[in-house]
C-alpha cells in the first residue's frame, strides 16, 4: 500500500472513533493533516526525482555521443603525429 493510501486508511479509523474530549479529536486531526502534508511532499520529492533521474540520463547519453564523436579524432591525430615523428 502506498504511503498516501495509509494514511487515508487511517484517517478513517480515526475518524471512525469516538473520543471523550474535543481535544484528543483536535490532536488527532491535526496528526493527520501533517501525515497527509508529508505523504504528499514525499510524493512530489518522487516525481522531482524520476524527472531529474531523467534529465541525468539523457545528459549521460548525450555525452556519449559527444565522446565517440571527438575522442576517436584525438586519437586519430596522435597516431599520426607518432607516424609522422618515426617517418
Amino acid at each position: 500500500m502506498e504511503l498516501k493510501e495509509q494514511v487515508a486508511y487511517l484517517r478513517g479509523l480515526i475518524e471512525g472513533q469516538q473520543f471523550q474530549g474535543e481535544k484528543e479529536e483536535v490532536l488527532w486531526t491535526q496528526l493527520l493533516n501533517i501525515c497527509d502534508l508529508i505523504s504528499m511532499e514525499i510524493e512530489n520529492l518522487r516525481d522531482d526525482h524520476e524527472e531529474l533521474n531523467e534529465y541525468v540520463e539523457a545528459i549521460d547519453e548525450d555525452l556519449g555521443y559527444l565522446e565517440e564523436q571527438y575522442y576517436p579524432l584525438e586519437d586519430e591525430e596522435s597516431g599520426e603525429n607518432e607516424q609522422a615523428i618515426e617517418g
